[in-house]
């Protein structure tokens, strides 16, 4: 039952750390770089506290790594249920993107929902380009 999953991580560790190494450098020219605000820090609710930019560059890596780790498990469950799962996934991706994109400006300053959606962008066009061809088991 784990096996096709762990098999699927397995074979995109490689994708999935490229991924993580663009959404670094991508928040960290966002952020370092040019200066875009970051998202509000969670850990301070009640304030109008940001992300320190250093902080969320690296964060970003984990984040964009854990959470492709977790679109690759489900593409891979896709696979049990589906027999076009990559159509699927890149549908269900597209509108997490759109979604996300819109939603984002609600709850942020308007400069860091740009920044975030440049790099969600910068994050989920390879995902998924690249995430389906890195799991190609059979």
């Amino acid at each position: 039952m784990l096996t096709p999953h762990l098999t699927a991580l397995k074979d995109s560790v490689r994708t999935l750390l490229l991924i993580g190494g663009c959404a670094t450098v991508g928040a960290g020219i966002l952020t370092l770089i040019i200066g875009l605000d970051t998202p509000y820090a969670p850990w301070d609710r009640e304030s109008n506290t940001m992300f320190p930019p250093v902080l969320f560059t690296l964060a970003s890596f984990v984040a964009t790594v854990a959470f492709c780790a977790c679109t690759t498990v489900f593409h891979s469950a896709l696979k049990l249920v589906t027999n076009n799962p990559d159509k699927w996934w890149r549908v269900s991706g597209g509108l997490f993107l759109l979604s996300y994109g819109t939603l984002s400006f609600m709850s942020q300053t308007v400069e860091a929902a740009i920044m975030l959606n440049i790099l969600h962008l910068i994050v989920g066009i390879p995902a998924l380009v690249f995430l389906p061809q890195a799991t190609r088991i059979e």
